[in-house]
């Protein structure tokens, strides 16, 4: 017959000390993967922003009038919003525009979350009637600081041409 004590026996302290580490390793990964997997999501809209903030502005750009005076194409009846000129790689006056994290225009200096810019160039010359001028129109949203875990993260490009549609 066994003893009382035998059948009492229950888990050893080493034992016990192993299970803690085992599980404590085990929750370590898990934290780690959601604060990875946070991180990524936060990037994902971020960048999903970024891409509409450019889409935007080319939408925008691409449903101005061509010419304020339809009836005589001309250099000098170009709508001033399509002007040639703008940087992708700089603040342009009056080719940028800088958006908060919510996408609402701010000012410089107002916590700008993302900066878009765009560039117009005019690829060919009208001359009167025909041919009608043509533009290449690009935009470019990033992120509007230049420090940070997001430094060229983010960066939407869009490029597109226009011609006008007179007649």
């Amino acid at each position: 017959m066994k003893s009382n004590k035998e059948s009492q026996e229950g888990f050893s302290l080493i034992e016990v000390m192993i299970a803690i580490v085992i599980l404590t390793v085990g929750l370590l990964s898990l934290a780690q993967m959601m604060v990875v997997a946070t991180n990524a999501n936060a990037l994902a809209g971020r960048m999903t922003a970024s891409a509409a903030l450019a889409k935007q502005q080319l939408e925008l750009l691409k449903a101005a009038p061509f010419y304020t005076n339809p009836a005589n194409p001309s250099i000098g009846s170009m709508n001033a919003l399509l002007a040639e000129g703008g940087d992708l790689d700089s603040n342009d006056a009056g080719y940028f525009q800088l958006y908060d994290a919510d996408g609402q225009p701010v000012d410089p200096g107002q916590g700008a979350l993302f900066v878009v810019r765009w560039q117009i160039t005019l690829i060919v010359e009208p001359k009167g009637v025909m041919p009608l001028a043509m533009l290449r129109i690009a935009v470019r949203c990033l992120p509007a600081s230049e420090s940070g875990i997001y430094l060229g993260v983010g960066d939407a490009r869009f490029v597109t041409f226009r011609t006008a549609n007179v007649g």
